[in-house]
């Protein structure tokens, strides 16, 4: 079983808009809804993929009523900590005909520190069951540095993934990920560097490895495909060619595809040919039913990798 933690979720709600301008009247093409959050992403994925998961974190119990429709038609196993509040509503605004994305993300909740403490007992129970626990996404109010570590020693000795950003991927960093999956811009802004080459990235990635003892590092970078860098070899996968329709989600499905196939056995050059087939999936914004075992296996045959040379 992998277990996700997502400590801000959403509902993610999506409007597509032609020609979206500023200070005017849009048209609604369309508006689609769905529960939201990286952890809760991830989960989703692994769901379709007939590979037990569970998501855990915190949910605003004001506004439930608007998640558990989500939850009931996805047939997700969910176990949250309530909080009397509402989940916060991401929209997000996509015009197809300037091909362009405008995001509006509100803050969240506040959660106490009993509610923080509810939670850590519940990550002690399901680390006992997991294969991976998986910290993604943002943190919110109430949470601090120091209860974030709290959580992450709570699910010791599991294995633990940190996908995140700025001070949340620093702080996660000093407490040995087995793996972690930035982005090419989080990976910058993580080292105030511009990653202009492959072998620069390598580098920077397995420095971060040595440094804070990770097995793996997976740097997502969109239509440049992946690079999967260890200690001691790294890979380069080209992204498959498929419509772009929406980046959403596109690489907490990688994520979920990676992890999926090193827990069914798979070598990490197929666990990455796995993680790149989710990705694609996601962007051609298909339904989740085409996260299936078929649709995967039949678009890992078309996966192009390439071996790095470390120097």
């Amino acid at each position: 079983m992998i277990t996700t933690i997502t400590l801000n979720p959403a509902i993610d709600k999506t409007i597509t808009v032609e020609q979206f301008r500023l200070n005017t009247v849009n048209r609604v093409l369309s508006v689609n809804e769905d529960l939201g959050g990286k952890g809760i992403n991830v989960s989703k994925v692994l769901h379709h993929l007939n590979h037990k998961t569970v998501a855990c974190g915190f949910i605003g119990e004001a506004n439930y009523g608007l998640v558990q429709p989500h939850i009931k038609r996805l047939g997700l196993s969910t176990d949250f900590v309530w909080v009397d509040a509402l989940t916060r509503i991401n929209t997000k605004i996509i015009d197809p005909i300037e091909k362009s994305t405008t995001d509006i993300n509100e803050t969240g909740f506040t959660v106490s520190r009993v509610q923080i403490e509810q939670l850590k007992i519940m990550l002690q129970a399901y680390a006992k069951q997991s294969s991976f626990m998986v910290f993604s996404g943002s943190i919110c109010k109430g949470i601090d540095m120091e209860s974030y570590q709290s959580l992450i020693e709570a699910v010791a000795p599991t294995p633990w993934v940190l996908d995140a950003d700025r001070q949340v991927l620093k702080t996660g960093l000093e407490l040995h990920p087995y793996l972690i999956k930035p982005n090419i811009h989080e990976l910058e802004d993580l080292l105030q560097v511009k990653l202009e080459t492959t072998q620069a990235i390598v580098r920077e990635a397995r420095s971060l490895i040595q440094q804070y003892k990770i097995h793996y590092c997976l740097v997502s970078m969109g239509e440049q495909g992946s690079i999967l860098v260890k200690q001691d070899v790294a890979y380069h996968a080209k992204a498959l060619d498929v419509e772009l329709v929406t980046t959403v989600g596109a690489g907490d499905a990688m994520l979920a595809g990676f992890l999926f196939g090193l827990s069914e056995g798979y070598s990490d050059m197929d666990a990455l040919r796995a993680a790149t087939a989710c990705g694609a999936i996601a962007v051609s914004g298909i339904s989740l039913r085409a996260f299936n075992d078929f649709k995967i296996e039949a678009l890992i045959d078309r996966v192009e990798l390439t071996q790095i040379d470390l120097g």
